[in-house]
C-alpha cells in the first residue's frame, strides 16, 4: 500500500534488528513493514554519539541528529529544525511519552499544520503514577500541564490495547484513539549445538522444566514474584529452575535484593542470570526453555511475551502484563499478581503436557496472525491516510 504522504517516525534513539528491546524494536520493526509496503518512511533519532550519520536498513533510511541531555530525557534543536523544513504534507509519528522530544514535534506539527500520530507504549497507564514519590508527582504533573494539551491536539492517539485506551481516556485525552498491538516476526530456531552450548555455560539442567523470564532487570517486572513461585513449586516432589534473561546492572541493588531472596527461599541454586543475550544465545535461551513467564504489574505490551509465544513455548503471564485478548483467546495463561498465582498457573501446565503443548501451538499460531507485521503496518498506514484527510 503505496501512500501519498511522507512518514517520519521520531523516536528517542533507535536499536535496529530483531532482538534489540523495546519501544526502539517496535519501531525499526514498524518502519521496515511500511516500507515493505511501498510507503516513504523513515526513522529520525537524536543520538549524540552517531549525530550525523544516515544508515541504510535494507531501503529504511535512519538518520541520527545531535542532542543534548542526559539519559532519554533528550532534546535536539537540529531535528527541530529540519522536522519544521518538511512538506506540510509529511505525517509525523512520535514515540517518546516523557521526553521533551514529543514537545519539539508538536511544536514543529504546528508550524505546518502537519499531522502526528503520539504513540505512549503504555507510558501513561496510572498504575506507574500512582503513588506520591517525587517521579510520580513529576509525571502527573507533566501529564497536567504538558502531554494533554500536546495529546488533545493530536491527529491521533495509538493504544496498545483496549484498556490502554480506557486509560488514556481517563486522563482526559479527547483525540481519537486507535488500538493497534505490538507486532512480532517469526523467530528463527537455534541448532541444537548452540542449546547445549547454552545449557554448557550456564551449567543448566537439561532435564529439569525451565521457566524462562526475558526483559529488563527493574521493579515493575516484579521478579521477586517469580522466584517466590519458584519456591512453591520446588516444594513438590518436582524441581524447577528458572532463567533470568537481562542486564541485572540496570538496577543493580534490586539483582542484590533478588539475589537475597532466592538464597533465603532455598532456590539460589535453581536461579541462573545469564544476562543481555544476543540473538543467537536468546535463540537458544528459548530453545532450552519449557515455559516463559512474566509477572510485571505494567506493560503497554511486552515484546518478549510476543517472542515467547512466536518460539513456540507454553506462555504465563499476570494480569497486569495486559495480555486479556490473548488470554481469552486461550492462547496463554493470565492469572492474578503474586506467587501464589503464578505457581498454581505454572503447576497446572507442569502437571499436564498435553495441555502446555496445545497452549504453546495455539500460542504460536496466534501470535503469527494477530500480531503480524504487515498487517498491523498497513492498518496504521490506513490510520495515517484518514488522518491526512480528515477535515
Amino acid at each position: 500500500m503505496s501512500t501519498s504522504f511522507p512518514i517520519r517516525h521520531i523516536v528517542y534513539d533507535c536499536v535496529p534488528g530483531a532482538f534489540a528491546g523495546g519501544v526502539q524494536k517496535m519501531v525499526f520493526e514498524l518502519a521496515s513493514a511500511q516500507r515493505r509496503l511501498g510507503a516513504d518512511v523513515e526513522i529520525w533519532a537524536p543520538n549524540a554519539i552517531r549525530k550525523g550519520a544516515v544508515e541504510d536498513h535494507d531501503g529504511l533510511p535512519i538518520r541520527y541528529f545531535n542532542s543534548y541531555g542526559f539519559g532519554h530525557v533528550v532534546k535536539s534543536s537540529q531535528i527541530l529544525r529540519e522536522l519544521k523544513l518538511l512538506s506540510p504534507a509529511t505525517v509525523f509519528h512520535a514515540h517518546n511519552t516523557f521526553h521533551p522530544l514529543n514537545l519539539q514535534v508538536a511544536e514543529a506539527a504546528r508550524s505546518k499544520q502537519h499531522k502526528v500520530f503520539y504513540h505512549p507504549h503504555g507510558a501513561l497507564d496510572p498504575v506507574l503514577f500512582n503513588d506520591w514519590t517525587v517521579k510520580s508527582l513529576k509525571k502527573r504533573l507533566y501529564i497536567r500541564f504538558l502531554a494533554l494539551k500536546k495529546l488533545n491536539r493530536a491527529t491521533g492517539i495509538i493504544a496498545l490495547t483496549p484498556l490502554e485506551s480506557k486509560q488514556l481516556k481517563s486522563l482526559g485525552v479527547t483525540s481519537p484513539i486507535q488500538v493497534v498491538p505490538n507486532g512480532i516476526r517469526p523467530l528463527g530456531k537455534a541448532t541444537d549445538p548452540e542449546v547445549q552450548v547454552f545449557r554448557g555455560r550456564h551449567a543448566l539442567a537439561g532435564s529439569i522444566p525451565t521457566l524462562l523470564f526475558v526483559g529488563r532487570i527493574n521493579r515493575k517486572k516484579r521478579i521477586e514474584d517469580i522466584i517466590s513461585a519458584l519456591r512453591l513449586l520446588n516444594s513438590t516432589d518436582r524441581p524447577v529452575q528458572l532463567v533470568i534473561a537481562g542486564d541485572p546492572q540496570v538496577d543493580p541493588e534490586y539483582h542484590r535484593e533478588l539475589d537475597k531472596l532466592a538464597e533465603r527461599l532455598g532456590v539460589k541454586d535453581r536461579v541462573y542470570w545469564v544476562g543481555f543475550l544476543n540473538e543467537k544465545e536468546k535463540l537458544a535461551a528459548f530453545a532450552a526453555a519449557h515455559f516463559f513467564v512474566h509477572a510485571s504489574d505494567s506493560e503497554g505490551m511486552a515484546l518478549s511475551i510476543l517472542e515467547g509465544m512466536s518460539s513456540g513455548l507454553p506462555v504465563v503471564v499476570t494480569r497486569g502484563c495486559y495480555m486479556q485478548d490473548a488470554a481469552d483467546a486461550g492462547t496463554l495463561v493470565q492469572c492474578e499478581q503474586g506467587a501464589a498465582a503464578l505457581s498454581e498457573a505454572l503447576g497446572s501446565l507442569l502437571n499436564d503436557a498435553t495441555k502446555a503443548l496445545a497452549l504453546a501451538q495455539s500460542g504460536q499460531k496466534y501470535v503469527h496472525s494477530t500480531h503480524a507485521w504487515p498487517m498491523l503496518a498497513q492498518r496504521l498506514l490506513t490510520i495515517y491516510a484518514e488522518g491526512v484527510l480528515r477535515v
